[in-house]
């Protein structure tokens, strides 16, 4: 249960400091994939990681102005205790509580009793103090926290954001309609605000370091504002995973080789529409090879599932699947043949990362994310040019040419362990905040 694994788990060490992870878009949403399963990653291994540094972890949400503590279950993952239903209570005695104790009284006593304690339970409100941080890493980017922030600051807390990308700004014809401007805005208002940025490929903390030169700030101090850190791959799932299910099971063995595998979100960005074009005259070439989809459909996505679905090879040679499970795709990289990337902007490629460690062949998309994470190890093609990518992939499987490094024990995958003790140790790095905002010319709000 949680109550167990999260009634203490803000309470100080002596010499440590707290550090609060925004996990609000993540706890009300049920996907598993992209930045919800980094953030439920770095809830699941914060703990160990920021108790290393003499620190704990505090996962939290935004709600109702205020920031409150999330809850952890046995297994790792997050429970927001506080939208849990309250027990029935009489009209008459509800009116009778609230004239006999009246709520600005429960608030005072409520705020001292946390003071005395300096603990956080959860759902209770984060009453912030100096050496904390607060942790901007989810996709909240409609979450107009920014009073709560500003609070936080001037009670001398360390504010830091985990930067995944640039994308809604740098690429908007990839995005939503209004998602542009509302990234404009969340960008804009964490960059003037941050003690630390942690981006997740160099490539990111390049563009974040561009981003704060325009906005007047200087991004390198004798502590750099902006690191960068890589983001896990465990290979192995942390318990016993059930069966793939029969459909999946039976697609992956219907063929010797196993089938070329994509992952992600469909969308225009990831640009799946270019894979069907290649495997059109990938099957003109080598009929019997076969394409797995994984990823639930979103913007624009529409259009290619129907494409897929509408295919005569759609469920012999061409199959998708909206919602496998953590073990599932475990499962699906250890069968496949390769697995082909096609994204026409990303911030790190964690897919090719996780193939990589299971030694798949890669096919990736030639962009300075890809190049950084994928080093020799990839076949890198034009993310336009769909003749390019099936003539590699036919040369492979006609002749056995893979123009890249197999990575057969040399790719280093770091552990989700590794990389949450790379994310803690930035964090914590510099918990004498009122000394570096009056270095950089800012004072907290």
């Amino acid at each position: 249960m949680a109550g167990g694994a999260a009634a203490h788990t803000g309470e100080r060490k002596h010499g440590g400091g707290r550090v609060f992870l925004d996990c609000t878009q993540t706890i009300s949403t049920p996907r598993q994939a992209g930045i919800p399963r980094v953030v439920r990653n770095i809830a699941r291994h914060g703990a160990a990681a920021a108790a290393a540094h003499g620190a704990v972890l505090v996962p939290v949400r935004f709600a109702e102005d205020r920031f409150v503590a999330l809850g952890m279950a046995s297994t790792g993952d997050l429970i927001d205790v506080s939208t849990r239903a309250a027990p029935p209570c009489h009209p008459l005695l509800h009116r009778l509580h609230k004239l006999l104790v009246p709520r600005t009284i429960m608030r005072a006593v409520r705020t001292q009793w946390r003071k005395l304690f300096r603990s956080t339970h959860s759902g209770e409100r984060i009453e912030f103090q100096p050496g904390d941080s607060l942790l901007l890493a989810d996709s909240s980017w409609t979450s107009r926290c920014w009073h709560a922030v500003d609070e936080a600051r001037a009670a001398g807390t360390r504010l830091g954001v985990v930067q995944y990308d640039f994308i809604p700004h740098t690429h908007p014809e990839l995005m939503p309609k209004r998602l542009p401007a509302t990234f404009r805005d969340w960008m804009t208002n964490t960059l003037t605000r941050v003690d630390f940025v942690a981006a997740i490929s160099e490539a990111v903390a390049v563009e974040a370091r561009e981003e704060l030169r325009r906005l007047g700030r200087e991004p390198e101090r004798a502590r750099p504002l902006v690191q960068s850190f890589r983001l896990g791959a465990d290979v192995e799932p942390a318990m016993k995973v059930e069966a793939p299910r029969p459909e999946l099971a039976a697609f992956i063995a219907a063929g010797p080789g196993g089938p070329y595998l994509t992952v992600g979100t469909l969308e225009p960005r990831k640009n799946q529409d270019l894979l069907m074009d290649v495997f059109e005259r990938v099957w003109q070439q080598v009929p019997e090879a076969r394409l797995l989809v994984a990823g639930f459909v979103g913007w624009k996505g529409d259009e290619v599932v129907r494409r897929m679905r509408q295919h005569p090879r759609y469920g012999t040679h061409l199959m998708h699947f909206v919602d496998l499970s953590d073990g599932e795709l475990l499962y699906a990289y250890g069968q496949a043949r390769g697995l082909v990337f096609p994204s026409l902007a990303e911030g790190y490629g964690l897919p090719i990362v996780e193939a990589l460690a299971h030694e798949l062949r890669v096919f990736a998309s030639d962009i300075p994310a890809h190049r950084e994470v994928g080093g020799p190890w990839c076949v890198y093609f034009p993310p336009t040019d769909a003749g390019a990518l099936a003539e590699k992939i036919i040369r492979f499987e006609r002749e056995g040419i893979f123009q890249a490094v197999k990575p057969e024990g040399d790719f280093q995958s770091p552990t989700w362990r590794q990389a949450v003790d790379q994310l803690m140790a930035i964090a914590l790095a510099s918990p004498d905040v009122n000394a570096q905002r009056q270095e950089s010319g800012r004072v907290a709000a």
